[in-house]
C-alpha cells in the first residue's frame, strides 16, 4: 500500500512541478492507465496483484473507495458555479429519460432476445445505465443472487468500461465534438464514475459536465433500489451514496459564498491527489481473468446495450 501511495504523489509532484503536462493528458487518467497495465502485466509474469496483495485488499479497496469520494467532493470546489447555473433542468430531465430509457430496453433484450438468467440481466442492465460496479453490488444486495452472476455482471461492465474510455480517447482526437457536448455525452454513458471522472478530466473547462451528469445518474439509483426493494422478499437494505449528497452541498457552497482563489486551488490539488491514488487502486485491481468466465451471448448482450446507451445518449445531447 505505501508504493502505491508514493507512486500518486510521485505523479502528482510531476505534474505540479511540469504544469504543461495538463495540456497533453489528465494525471488522473495516467493513473488508470498505470493500473491497468500493471494488473495486465504482472500476471504475464507469474504475479497476481491480488494475491500479492492479499492481506492489506479489504483495507486497500476501502481506501480506494474513500479516496475516490472525497476526491469527487473535493472535486466540487473547482466546479465554476456559472456553468452548474447554465445546466439546464430540461437536460437533467432528458438524462433521466434516457436512463430509463436505456434500462427498460435492456432488460427486454435480456429477457425476451437474449434468453439470458434473469438476475444476470438485472445486474448488468443496471451497471451500464446508473453507475457500474456499484449499482450492480447494491442492486446484488437487494436480491442475493449467485456469486458467479455477480462475477459476471462485474466482467461485463468492466469490459464496457474499457471500451468506452477506448472510445472516448478517439472522439477527443477526432475533435467531432464541442468539449462541453463530450463532456455532457461522458458523463452520461461512462459505467463508472471514475471512469467519468478521468475521461472528463482531459476536458479542461467542461470537465465538471461530465461529473455532473454521472452523478445524476447515481442518483437516479436511489428510487430504483428502493422499488426494487418493494418488490423483493429478500430486504436486506442499500448502501445510500452520500458522497453525492457531499458533492451537492460543496455545489452550494460554492453558488452561495466567495471561496478564497486559494482554498479552492488547494483543494483541487487534494482533490487530484485523491483521484490519482482512487485510479491507480481501481487499475490494479482489475480482474482480467474475470472476463474468461463471460459467453459470447452474455458480452453480446452488454455489447448491445452499450451500443444503445451511446445512441441515445447522442440523441439527448443539450443544446
Amino acid at each position: 500500500m505505501l508504493v502505491l501511495l508514493l507512486l500518486s504523489l510521485l505523479l502528482q509532484l510531476c505534474y505540479l512541478a511540469v504544469p504543461v503536462l495538463h495540456q497533453f493528458v489528465s494525471p488522473v487518467f495516467v493513473a488508470l492507465l498505470l493500473g491497468l497495465s500493471a494488473a495486465f502485466v504482472l500476471p504475464l509474469c507469474s504475479v497476481q496483484p491480488r494475491e500479492l496483495l492479499a492481506s492489506q485488499l479489504d483495507k486497500l479497496a476501502m481506501l480506494q473507495q474513500k479516496a475516490l469520494r472525497f476526491g469527487i467532493v473535493l472535486f466540487a470546489f473547482s466546479v465554476d458555479s456559472e456553468l452548474v447555473l447554465q445546466t439546464s433542468p430540461l437536460a437533467l430531465l432528458q438524462l433521466a429519460a434516457l436512463v430509463l430509457l436505456v434500462l427498460a430496453a435492456a432488460l427486454w433484450l435480456g429477457f425476451k432476445v437474449f434468453k439470458l438468467p434473469k438476475e444476470l440481466v438485472l445486474l448488468v442492465s443496471c451497471g451500464l445505465s446508473f453507475c457500474g460496479t456499484s449499482a450492480i453490488f447494491a442492486t446484488w444486495s437487494v436480491r442475493k443472487s449467485d456469486e458467479a452472476t455477480l462475477t459476471q455482471s462485474l466482467a461485463m461492465v468492466l469490459l464496457m468500461g474499457l471500451l468506452a474510455l477506448l472510445s472516448y480517447s478517439v472522439l477527443m482526437h477526432a475533435g467531432v465534438m464541442p468539449e462541453d457536448q463530450l463532456a455532457w455525452l461522458i458523463g452520461s454513458t461512462a459505467p463508472e464514475v471514475s471512469q467519468a471522472v478521468a475521461a472528463g478530466s482531459q476536458l479542461g473547462d467542461a470537465a465538471p459536465q461530465a461529473v455532473i451528469a454521472k452523478l445524476f445518474r447515481v442518483c437516479l439509483l436511489v428510487p430504483f433500489l428502493l422499488l426494487l426493494s418493494f418488490n423483493n422478499k429478500n430486504k436486506e437494505g442499500f448502501v445510500f451514496p452520500w458522497f453525492v449528497l457531499g458533492f451537492i452541498a460543496v455545489l452550494g457552497i460554492n453558488l452561495g459564498l466567495t471561496v478564497p482563489v486559494w482554498f479552492s486551488q488547494g483543494a483541487l490539488v487534494l482533490s487530484q491527489s485523491c483521484l490519482i491514488f482512487a485510479m491507480l487502486v481501481t487499475g490494479l485491481l482489475t480482474c482480467w481473468q474475470d472476463l474468461k468466465q463471460c459467453s459470447g451471448k452474455v458480452f453480446g448482450f452488454a455489447a448491445v446495450v452499450m451500443v444503445l446507451l451511446f445512441s441515445f445518449s447522442y440523441l439527448f445531447l443539450p443544446g
